[in-house]
């Protein structure tokens, strides 16, 4: 699956290759793309365009911050630690 970012003037972004939404509020929004978890951070921010279909989302509002999440390492076993 294809992911882009489109932000015009700080106020509209276009996100495709949303796979999950997993909150959302005036705040913040943190999603999961076929990049890895992405999230956006704001003023007055509102989901103007949701669609499944195409996975993407279009949020309005003042964008302050696009960050994308590391990826977590799987923490190794505590005995493997030990006995190395």
């Amino acid at each position: 699956m294809e992911h882009n970012i489109s932000l015009k003037e700080r106020t509209n972004l276009v996100v495709s290759g949303v796979e999950h939404i997993y909150s959302f509020n005036d705040k913040k929004v943190e999603v999961k793309t076929s990049a890895g978890e992405m999230v956006i951070e704001g003023e007055n921010l509102d989901m103007s365009k949701l669609s499944l279909d195409e996975n993407l989302i279009s949020i309005e509002g003042t964008i302050n911050s696009i960050m994308y999440a590391k990826p977590k390492k799987p923490q190794e076993n505590f005995f493997k630690k030990v006995f190395k």
